[in-house]
């Protein structure tokens, strides 16, 4: 079966939807699939590196177009990246061989739509697996009025691809609960959590950690974040506890990574550089090294887009058997895995005082930590390992493939039924 998948990054970005998708696709290939991506020839995190137009990568055929190139930080220059790819995927799509399954993700968004064209004009199934729920996100994030023309429109091209696809694969029951709000019917979700890899990413010993013996004080109780520093996390109680911090010398914070708030944190640390670092992003092949090499892990959530994404390095610390700190609300997946798992603390993001009592209690326990961290490692190789969900997922797009009468309705009436409201009393809600 021919699988076509859109995004806007793919491998050998270190960005989580490229390195996701890249996992699926290659496991897809091991079962006899041809696969292709569709994806764009620039970087996340804006590095210039020459991206071929084509190439083949681990048996999956990598197509790349180009993106006019701009500041990440400036929204504008974000829009008129996201417009470059739309054009030019909608160009290229067409002159690739036709897909049986097309899976769109959610960079940039509405990308979706080219799946409904797909489905319509070229008779593909077509699956949204949904990473990111917008135009929620950019409104929590306030890039967008309540009421604005542009966020209305965005609903309702946010409607036709729900509407339209064949199935939505979502993260967690809280992204379910929340597109169930918005009037999807629960019959057409179908729930996968993200992942890691269980042989790439492990607890790697203190005296085999290259990356810990390079970076980390060995005497210090060091806290790492690993991965975006986007608008989507919460770091004011951490800001505020790593200031109260900053003069005992039995604490470390490390950050690792890039985003819109890195610029911030740099800022308002400024004064706590005995005890706090930064780095960039690490390289795939070390990120065992990277992930094992502090005493805890950060992981933070903006209490305002619960549900509307979940960020996966969570996998990755677990697959690591690192214990957590997670500063965000209880009502999300995270908050829920790290319950059930027992493998972390979870703290009030407006409580900077939790945030240094959770500090403090990890390192003066230590063996509750490691406690933390096995309990985690367990859980993952549970539920959360590479092989088993990719396995299951690659299956599950399979049999969408070869299902018939997956749907009763026609595709033009359920695209024109999406362009109008659920409801009269659920329209504005449905947008949240």
């Amino acid at each position: 079966m021919r699988f076509l998948f859109i995004n806007q990054y793919y491998l050998p970005d270190f960005a989580a939807t490229a390195q996701q998708m890249a996992d699926l696709c290659e496991s897809l290939v091991s079962k006899g699939h041809e696969v292709h991506v569709l994806c764009g020839d620039r970087l996340y995190d804006g590095r210039r590196i020459r991206l071929e137009p084509a190439e083949r990568i681990n048996g999956v055929h990598v197509h790349r177009v180009p993106i006019t190139a701009g500041s990440r930080k400036r929204f504008r220059d974000r829009i008129r990246e996201y417009f470059s790819f739309y054009w030019h995927a909608f160009i290229k799509v067409h002159r690739l061989p036709r897909p049986d399954v097309v899976v769109t993700l959610t960079t940039p968004p509405m990308i979706s739509l080219l799946g409904t064209w797909l489905r319509l004009v070229r008779r593909s199934r077509f699956v949204y697996w949904v990473m990111d729920i917008y135009p929620d996100i950019a409104h929590k994030a306030g890039l967008l009025r309540p009421n604005s023309v542009v966020r209305r429109l965005w609903a309702l091209l946010g409607r036709v691809s729900y509407r339209s696809a064949n199935r939505i694969v979502v993260l967690g029951e809280d992204m379910k609960s929340v597109l169930q709000r918005k009037g999807v019917p629960e019959k057409s979700i179908s729930v996968f959590n993200n992942w890691s890899c269980g042989r790439m990413i492990r607890p790697v010993p203190d005296n085999e950690n290259a990356f810990r013996k390079k970076y980390i004080d060995p005497d210090a109780f060091t806290l790492m974040y690993s991965g975006n520093m986007g608008f989507c996390h919460t770091f004011q109680a951490v800001i505020d506890g790593i200031i109260a911090l900053k003069d005992d010398d039995r604490f470390r914070f490390m950050f690792v990574g890039s985003g819109q708030r890195e610029g911030e944190l740099h800022s308002k640390l400024c004064d706590c550089e005995r005890s706090t670092v930064f780095l960039p992003y690490q390289k795939r092949e070390i990120l065992a090294e990277s992930l094992s090499a502090p005493s805890a892990q950060l992981i933070t959530l903006d209490p305002r887009f619960d549900g509307l994404l979940v960020p996966s390095k969570l996998y990755g610390i677990m697959a690591a058997g690192q214990p957590m700190v997670f500063v965000g609300s209880e009502n999300n997946t995270i908050a829920q895995t790290l319950t059930e798992a027992e493998c972390g603390i979870l703290v009030d993001p407006k409580s900077p005082e939790e945030f240094v009592s959770a500090v403090r209690h990890l390192a003066e326990n230590p063996e509750e930590c490691a406690r933390l961290g096995r309990n985690g490692r367990h859980w993952f190789e549970r539920y959360c390992d590479r092989e088993e969900v990719t396995s299951d997922l690659a299956d599950f797009l399979y049999a969408i493939g070869v299902e018939d009468g997956l749907r009763s309705r026609s595709l033009a009436h359920e695209v024109s039924m999406a362009a109008s409201p659920i409801s009269d009393s659920g329209a504005a809600a449905h947008l949240d």
